[in-house]
């Protein structure tokens, strides 16, 4: 900000060199305003009777920051930044755009009468009424206060640069403006806000201003000279000797600036900057050092504020996640430490707690909860991660045993109940722990793998805790970089299918084939189901996969129908639970009929109970629809799930498949009573409501056998051959009809 000189002899005072007048909000001539009947007039001159001393605002300013104002609160859109403007011209028409001058208020004597009228009085008076009107009226003072708090500052600002200029001029000139022989300069060094400071080489101060006086606490300037040093923090002394010698040395720089803290008689700490410059006589001699001297201590106060805001958590006060993370990365540091662990917390079924019982009680919870873990972790470090998260770290551990204890403590310590708004909450945690050397991993990687852990615990049921296993992370890893190609694997065609025979147990025909598909990885090699089916659903990819393998399946055994006609056999093709309620499904199998030209009945579709028990209604809708378009439905590892005879008379399937596990105990000679007792139930059960009966997993003859004798219809398994691909199974129908 730039500064007017003094006035001088004409009535208005003439810009120096380098300067600019600043634009001053234009005003009403007092008496030429609206009546005073208008609320805004009458606010005005209530806001005038308010302000201290000469040189406050006119009541003309004043009505024209009140309707610049008005216009603000009504706006729509409400921008309250808009206000700020408003902070800083009612800064600049009061002390700030007067001369320096002795009677004027301090600009700080302004603002305190001017929010108190405000907040109580500018609602109402404005015409904003309403909890909105309050609301946006609110938030425009804040922007206010902003706006001329930040004008004062520019100011500051703007007379530190003048002093600084001020202070690199030859001695002479110095000389006459620690006198009077420039007014604007000797305005600024006796009225001005900023400290100046005179000093002799040897560290003496042999002047001061009294601004500089006042940042001591001081009216009267103290007895000069006096030694510079006594007025330093000692914690700060050696940085501002050092720099004060380097000011004065023959090569040193001829200007140093530094934030020191100064110590005032009542031992109250000011944080200051310090900018020092040396002088020198007319023969190029140091002569003097001149320093302006700026009070920071708001400014420091502000950035411990923030400091503390991004390195404490504002609920728990515990350290945030910035912290823990940081002295993760110090343990890991060259001879910190040898081996580190860290307990991820996540606290169980936190979500409830906030819906149910509400954001205050959650907050309690969480406070409770973080007091509770600091004592269970004794010296370790606690630190709030996230929302209902937190983190222990444990440095020089002997191993996982250790960290395992120190999660069962946790664990222990929030089993009591909380007693929180007269109610008594019971909760868990899921802890994931890990624990490693600090010179073979890093700090990313412990803190990657306690948070795995941690899942895994979710994934258990919560309420314990769960230690990072590395094989079981490499299983997921591969997992998941399958999970990632899936999609854009099936766009590239890598997968295949291949055909297993159902066959007749009476005489061995093969009457059908299941397909099956195989991932034809351009890395892994060929991929059985196992490994990506159950993904592909978690993914949606089971969706587009999925219809391939019906157009695939379809497209091949409409060739077998040309070769064969109606000994064909028919395609058997397994349904996921998202497919067969996903939209379009059925759209989708009629298509597929429609393109390969493969007759509706020679198509089978294997269906589990899941898929039915989602959406039982959309589910029985989309079979009914397949069954009245001659579809075959199989109900696919039958005997596993929940079936009631009830439920399964509703089901518009032909056959069922019985689950292998219950014919794996029929493969000896002397069969589990068990399983065959259960198979024997199974197929009347089924033969009683006129349904084909296949068996999975037949891998012996004697399995064979013996499930005939149960009166079982198709068997599919080793024993009558592995999966094969399409251009095999004509070959196998036609054996088996020999």
């Amino acid at each position: 900000m730039v500064v007017a000189r003094l006035p001088g002899p004409s009535d208005r005072p003439a810009p120096g060199p380098g300067r600019a007048l600043r634009a001053v909000e234009p005003v009403e001539p007092v008496g030429t305003g609206p009546s005073t009947s208008d609320p805004a007039s009458r606010l005005a001159d209530r806001w005038a009777d308010l302000l201290p001393g000469p040189g406050s605002p006119a009541i003309g300013q004043l009505r024209t920051l009140l309707r610049r104002l008005s216009t603000v609160l009504r706006a729509d859109p409400f921008w309250p930044p808009a206000a700020r403007r408003i902070g800083a011209s009612f800064y600049h028409c009061g002390p700030a755009g007067r001369p320096l001058g002795p009677g004027g208020p301090q600009p700080e004597e302004l603002l305190p009468p001017t929010l108190g009228l405000l907040r109580s009085d500018a609602q109402a008076m404005l015409g904003t009424p309403g909890p909105e009107g309050a609301r946006r009226l609110a938030t425009a003072l804040d922007q206010l206060v902003a706006g001329y708090l930040g004008a004062m500052r520019e100011r500051a600002e703007s007379e530190r640069q003048d002093l600084l200029t001020a202070t690199r001029w030859p001695p002479e000139d110095l000389q006459r403006v620690l006198t009077d022989g420039d007014l604007h300069y000797r305005a600024l060094y006796l009225r001005g806000r900023v400290g100046i400071a005179v000093g002799s080489l040897a560290g003496d101060v042999i002047d001061a201003n009294p601004a500089l006086y006042r940042l001591f606490g001081a009216d009267d300037p103290p007895e000069f000279p006096h030694a510079a040093a006594d007025f330093v923090h000692p914690d700060d002394l050696a940085t501002f000797v050092e720099s004060y010698h380097q000011v004065v040395s023959a090569d040193g720089p001829d200007s140093v600036e530094i934030d020191v803290r100064l110590v005032r008689p009542d031992r109250i700490v000011v944080w200051a900057r310090v900018n020092a410059t040396l002088v020198r006589n007319d023969r190029g001699e140091p002569d003097r050092v001149v320093a302006v001297v700026q009070d920071i201590s708001e400014r420091h106060r502000l950035h411990s504020r923030l400091e503390r805001a991004t390195t404490l958590d504002r609920l728990t006060r515990l350290p945030n996640r910035g912290v823990a993370e940081a002295q993760l990365r110090q343990a890991f540091a060259p001879g910190a430490a040898r081996r580190a662990g860290l307990c991820a917390v996540d606290i169980d079924g936190f979500r409830s707690v906030n819906d149910t019982l509400g954001h205050a009680v959650g907050d309690e919870l969480l406070f409770a909860v973080a007091g509770r873990l600091q004592m269970a972790a004794g010296d370790h470090l606690v630190t709030r991660t996230g929302g209902d998260e937190f983190a222990v770290l444990a440095v020089d551990t002997t191993g996982a045993d250790d960290m395992t204890a120190l999660a069962d403590r946790l664990l222990d310590a929030l089993a009591p109940p909380f007693q929180l708004a007269g109610r008594s909450l019971t909760v868990t945690a899921s802890i994931g722990v890990s624990e490693a050397p600090t010179a073979t991993t890093v700090p990313e990687e412990l803190m990657r793998s306690a948070d795995v852990a941690m899942s895994w615990a979710k994934a258990q049921g919560g309420g314990r805790r769960v230690l990072f296993d590395p094989e079981r992370d490499a299983g997921e890893a591969a997992r998941f970089t399958l999970l990632a190609a899936l999609p854009e694997a099936v766009d590239r065609g890598e997968f295949r299918l291949a055909f297993q025979p159902l066959v007749r147990l009476r005489d061995e025909h093969v009457l059908g084939t299941e397909a099956l598909v195989r991932w034809q990885h351009p890395v892994e090699g060929v991929i059985g189901p196992g490994r990506f089916i159950e993904l592909a659903e978690r993914s949606g990819a089971i969706v587009s996969l999925g219809r391939w393998v019906l157009r695939e399946a379809c497209r091949q055994a409409a060739c077998w129908h040309e070769q064969l006609g109606e000994a064909s056999p028919y395609v058997s093709v397994n349904v996921s639970p998202v497919q067969l309620v996903a939209p379009g499904w059925f759209e989708a199998v009629t298509d597929a009929l429609t393109e390969s030209g493969l007759p509706p009945h020679k198509l089978q579709l294997e269906i589990t109970e899941q898929a039915v028990l989602g959406d039982e209604a959309l589910a029985l809708d989309v079979l009914a629809a397949l069954r009245g378009a001659q579809v075959r439905l199989a109900l696919d590892d039958f005997g596993t799930g929940w079936s009631s005879l009830a439920w399964l008379r509703r089901l518009p399937v032909h056959a069922l498949k019985i689950d292998g596990s219950f014919i794996d105990g029929l493969r000896h000679t002397a069969p589990d009573p068990m399983d065959e007792s259960i198979v024997r139930a199974l197929v009347e059960l089924a033969h009683a409501l006129d349904l084909e009966v296949t068996a999975e997993w037949v891998e012996t003859r004697t399995q064979a056998e013996r499930l005939e004798r149960l009166g079982c219809d198709l068997g599919q398994g080793r024993w009558f051959g592995d999966a094969g691909p399409a251009a095999w199974v004509p070959d196998l129908v036609r054996r088996s009809l020999r």
